[in-house]
């Protein structure tokens, strides 16, 4: 199984991603072979749920927090 595909399994569960310098927390909305999505929730009494596009690049690694 290629570490896309295994991404793609996972679409809908909270995830962590870690890039250089930050850890992006939310749910894993899309996964294509450039970029994975994730929806980041919004913070008590903070703007609606934006969308967090990440390169695949940039990803050091991805945990799976919840299915």
């Amino acid at each position: 199984m290629r570490y896309i595909d295994w991404l793609k399994a996972s679409i809908g569960s909270e995830v962590e991603v870690s890039v250089v310098g930050d850890v992006i927390i939310g749910e894993l909305s899309e996964v294509d072979n450039a970029f994975l999505s994730v929806k980041i929730p919004p913070i008590i009494y903070g703007p609606p749920t934006e969308t967090s596009m990440i390169p695949l690049q940039s990803v050091q690694f991805v945990r799976i927090v919840s299915l």
